[in-house]
């Protein structure tokens, strides 16, 4: 009788063990899975979004540019954009379904307002439920931002290039945007920039294609009825960001402030609020 006792306890016993061996054989395969994704440079952050890297050609330390670096946003997301920008440009994705839009500021190196404003915006909706897809990348080119510096050296040419005047060029960052939209099936563009000796537009610029695509005035409209900005219209080069969006058929403005004249963090209001405005033309958030 003992023996069968003795037995049987170590048959449960053999069983514990077992159990005990298989555990950490799964947590241990769920911990490669994590440790895999965090290889391929994707990270969950949250629930409501997700981080990537968009170009890992691109990177560098933002924080270097003093305009970054003194007003980027308290928020722990906007750090983390910071660090993984170091090693290249990111793509946060918040929400699923439609419609799609895609945000991108920064393919201008010396405009860190337009990085600043976008970086705010994400703060803003990070944790908001999100009726369709916001695309968003906040420094197209985090290595021109560290320099502050309006080109791109092109690494095919070996020159200097404004970026915006080569994105029907395949392989540059203004072609990857553009392609990157198409392949997605993002619906519209939003541009975040600043530039010169606009000034006199307290309440911002937007440039729109001088024949606008279907729905793009009502996006216009939309905007202006609720910040009442400057809105220019005009045909956009080729090679812009605009240009080349359009002939590809994704509606795409451009929304400019101040950049060399004024307070600075007056200018991030501007161009926060008109963001905030372009967007919720969509119902998203």
């Amino acid at each position: 009788m003992f023996t069968e006792i003795y037995k049987k306890k170590r048959f449960f016993l053999f069983l514990i063990i077992l159990v005990v061996i298989l555990a950490i054989g799964v947590i241990s395969s769920v911990n490669a899975v994590t440790s895999s994704n965090n290889d391929n440079n994707e990270i969950n952050s949250s629930s409501n979004f997700t981080i990537s890297y968009f170009d890992k050609n691109v990177g560098g330390n933002v924080l270097k540019n003093s305009k970054i670096s003194k007003n980027i946003p308290k928020g722990e997301l906007s750090r983390k954009i910071v660090q993984m920008s170091k090693k290249g440009s990111v793509i946060l994705k918040l929400g699923t379904g439609k419609p799609k839009i895609l945000i991108s500021a920064g393919i201008h190196g010396n405009e860190p307002g337009a990085n600043i404003a976008t970086l705010r915006f994400i703060e803003r909706i990070k944790n908001k439920k999100i009726k369709g897809s916001i695309y968003i990348i906040p420094f197209v080119i985090p290595k021109d931002t560290a320099l502050n510096r309006r080109t791109w050296y092109n690494p095919k040419t070996k020159k200097l290039v404004d970026p915006n005047r080569v994105s029907n060029i395949k392989g540059t960052p203004g072609y990857k945007l553009v392609q990157f939209a198409k392949k997605n099936k993002i619906k519209n563009i939003i541009e975040v920039h600043t530039g010169g000796f606009i000034s006199n537009y307290k309440r911002g610029f937007i440039w729109a294609n001088k024949y606008p695509l279907k729905g793009e005035k009502a996006w216009l409209n939309y905007i202006n009825k609720n910040v009442n900005p400057k809105i220019g219209y005009g045909a956009a080069t080729s090679g812009m960001v605009r240009g080349y969006s359009r002939a590809n058929g994704l509606p795409t403005i451009t929304l400019e402030v101040e950049r060399d004249k004024g307070p600075f963090s007056k200018w991030i209001d501007v161009e926060y609020k008109m963001l905030v405005f372009a967007s919720k033309f969509f119902k998203i958030f």
